[in-house]
C-alpha cells in the first residue's frame, strides 16, 4: 500500500536551502534515541534513486524537520521552480519492507 507523506508546492527556501518537511508527518521516521538526523532513500519515476538526510532541530519547542543531503542535488537535475510540487510517498510491504518514492508535478499556472 502506498501511503503519500508530504505533498507540497516548492518555495524558494524549498529550491534553494532545504526542504521544509510537515512535523505531522515525521511519524514513519524512526530517528535514534539522541539524533536528529536520518538517511533515506527515495527512487523517482525514472527508477533512480536518490539519498536525502532528514534532520529535525535539536533545540527550541518545534522539531522544524527539513530535507538536506542530496536535497539540492535534486533539485538542480530535476530543475524544479517555485511553485512546482513535490510528492514524497511510503510503500510498505511484508516482501520488501518500507522503500520511499519521490516525483514532482511541474507548476502548470500560467504567469500573467
Amino acid at each position: 500500500m502506498e501511503i503519500e507523506l508530504v505533498n507540497k508546492k516548492l518555495t524558494t527556501t524549498d529550491i534553494e536551502s532545504r526542504l521544509s518537511y510537515p512535523t505531522g508527518n515525521l511519524w514513519p521516521f524512526q530517528m535514534v534515541q539522541g539524533e536528529n538526523a536520518i538517511s533515506l532513500a527515495a527512487r523517482d519515476p525514472t527508477g533512480r534513486v536518490w539519498e536525502f538526510k532528514l534532520y529535525t532541530r535539536t533545540h527550541g519547542r518545534y522539531n522544524k524537520p527539513v530535507f538536506g543531503g542530496g536535497w539540492l542535488k535534486y533539485v538542480r537535475e530535476k530543475g524544479l521552480t517555485v511553485n512546482d510540487s513535490i510528492i514524497l510517498t511510503m510503500v510498505a510491504d511484508a516482501e520488501n519492507g518500507v522503500s520511499y518514492n519521490i516525483r514532482v508535478e511541474p507548476n502548470t499556472e500560467l504567469a500573467i
